[in-house]
């Protein structure tokens, strides 16, 4: 959407707006750079029967458990550097769901048995147990509910482990684990490197990679690479969750790598460091029914591990470490999305949240997007009638076909705040934009209609002004709706209220604009009559539009704006600090 700018020599703006360009970041202790993170990987429906892991640049894995302080404590481990963590039931190694590893629906003819066979006694340690089975075929060291034992084999049937019982002599055992166990296997055989069962303890196995030299090693999995450890833990006796266990700096290089492009501006990348961390922070444990803190999708915030990381994203986190945005001294929420086409909105417009507790999310025009010649991010969205009644108008007992849609109130950010459809008995059904952009999926708030007959119109401008200027004879100005002040360094604010004009005749206040229409440019309409019993939604922007632009982080770090001035206009009245 494209704004008016417009260059006035004398513009007396309220004290508000001025020291809103002026702010700092807040000065406090820094956070505590060893900060643990739990990011969700697989869990839910998405929990692994196996999943592979890949030391490329180490010598292998350390296997034991993550304690109530997130350390990792030892239990023993292994030089191979590709290995699986697999269930211990009968697992075959192929490919399911287009990921080759192990899995219980297929068959191959490399199986991990779920029967063993176990020498007798226990072992204090890893080494006595691992030195009592070194001379069996197929041996390995089982640690079960914090005990040591040695153990051979693995059968698919309980049959096959007993027909194989005596070769092993007097005292050893026909034995299984309970439904929480978990075998690490050397990836593609059936070799098990380590058992570990904790009977329901909820500690889970941890797996660490063995880091050799001082370069932080990373570990590959589904094709891309994490930094720290893994815990896989079957939660009540179900499918492996794995969570990923990684100091929270190495975290938020992680989403800012996911949520952004390495190759863009170092202050976007800042501006997207400093907003990832209060927003992680903000979250607490949201996962914690499946025992971790944060999810790696855009539930929480997206992350790959370092996969989609560089030296800008290195740069953006390290020169910003700790910092998150900051509001009344508590971490903001600080929401942000791809692109908002024109103008963000307020929260409570869009999730209708109390306004008073978020403050600082409150929508705007955004000038910045404008400036990105690349952004394509126009979209359109066709719904029948019948689609608008089921998941709208369901409980509005409509018996006629829908044939008409109109924005009949708008948001102070020119967002559509109210839709109010007309069934063919001409009956009206109002709705907000709200439970519109939430119930049809659209991909962003900022929407109207492809407009009469399916052409697309331009919306019109309702304007509200207390005063009228011609600028340089040729702009004329009615009021403070998409107009922005430059200053002499070239930076860019939105004009509020309060806002004058001096011109040859003196003084001319521009009136607040709110609830206006987006502006002649935006190419939709107001209004449709449905074609073909179908209404077609149009708009711009992806995401909820409540916080940050990405994409106009994009647009004002290569006008030069810093991440500071990025935040600050996005999150209103906000600082920066330690969080």
């Amino acid at each position: 959407m494209k704004r008016k700018f417009v260059q006035i020599a004398a513009l007396c703006l309220s004290a508000a707006l001025l020291l809103a360009a002026g702010g700092g970041v807040a000065s406090a202790a820094p956070a505590n750079s060893s900060r643990i993170i739990r990011v969700g990987l697989h869990y839910g429906t998405g929990a692994m029967e196996g999943l592979n892991l890949l030391n490329k640049t180490g010598s292998g894995f350390r296997f034991g458990y993550y304690d109530s302080s997130n350390q990792f404590v030892e239990l023993g481990s292994t030089n191979e550097t590709a290995i699986s963590v697999v269930e211990t039931m009968n697992v075959y190694y192929g490919v399911a769901d287009n990921y080759t590893c192990y899995h219980t629906g297929i068959t191959s003819n490399v199986v991990v048995g779920e029967y063993h066979l176990q020498l007798p006694g226990s072992y204090r340690t890893f080494g006595e147990a691992q030195a009592a089975v070194s001379g069996y075929s197929g041996g390995f060291v089982a640690c079960i509910g914090g005990v040591y034992y040695a153990r051979v084999g693995n059968y698919v049937t309980s049959d096959q482990a007993r027909a194989a019982l005596a070769s092993l002599g007097t005292g050893a055992e026909l034995k299984w684990t309970s439904e929480y166990g978990v075998n690490v296997v050397a990836t593609g055989t059936n070799n098990i490197l380590f058992q570990y069962d904790d009977n329901g303890g909820g500690t889970g196995l941890g797996v660490e990679p063995i880091q050799v030299g001082s370069e932080k090693c990373t570990t590959w999995s589904k094709g891309n690479h994490y930094p720290g450890g893994f815990r896989f833990e079957r939660i009540k006796g179900g499918r492996l969750t794995v969570v990923n266990i990684v100091e929270f700096e190495d975290y938020i290089e992680g989403v800012v790598g996911a949520e952004m492009s390495n190759s863009w501006p170092v202050e976007a990348l800042k501006a997207q460091a400093v907003a990832a961390r209060s927003y992680a922070v903000s979250l607490g444990s949201k996962h914690s029914a499946h025992h971790f803190d944060i999810c790696d999708d855009v539930h929480c915030q997206a992350y790959d591990g370092h996969s989609g990381a560089g030296s800008n994203t290195h740069a953006a986190v390290t020169q910003t470490t700790g910092l998150g945005c900051v509001y009344n001294g508590k971490p903001a929420q600080s929401f942000y999305y791809s692109s908002n086409g024109g103008a963000s909105e307020s929260v409570s417009n869009v999730w209708n949240s109390n306004q008073s507790l978020y403050p600082y999310l409150v929508g705007k025009a955004d000038p910045y997007e404008a400036n990105v010649t690349n952004l394509k991010n126009g979209w359109e969205r066709t719904f029948t009638s019948t689609q608008i009644i089921s998941k709208l108008l369901s409980g509005n007992n409509v018996s006629a076909p829908i044939v008409a849609a109109e924005v009949t109130a708008y948001t102070d950010a020119g967002n559509a705040r109210l839709i109010t459809f007309t069934d063919s008995a001409g009956k009206k059904f109002p709705v907000s934009s709200s439970r519109i952009y939430m119930n049809l999926g659209l991909p962003s708030f900022r929407f109207g209609f492809a407009g009469s007959g399916g052409a697309s119109q331009p919306a019109p401008t309702t304007p509200s002004t207390s005063g009228s200027v011609s600028i340089n004879g040729s702009t004329t100005v009615n009021g403070t709706a998409g107009l922005f002040a430059i200053d002499g360094n070239g930076n860019i604010s939105a004009v509020g209220g309060g806002a004058y004009v001096i011109t040859s005749s003196g003084t001319t206040q521009l009136g607040q604009v709110g609830g206006q229409a987006p502006s002649a440019s935006v190419n939709w309409s107001s209004s449709m009559t449905a074609v073909n019993g179908s209404i077609t939604f149009v708009g711009k922007g992806w995401g909820h539009n409540i916080g940050l632009s990405q994409w106009g982080a994009y647009a004002m770090a290569n006008q030069g704006h810093t991440y500071l001035e990025i935040l600050q206009f996005y999150y209103t009245g906000i600082t920066v600090g330690y969080v």
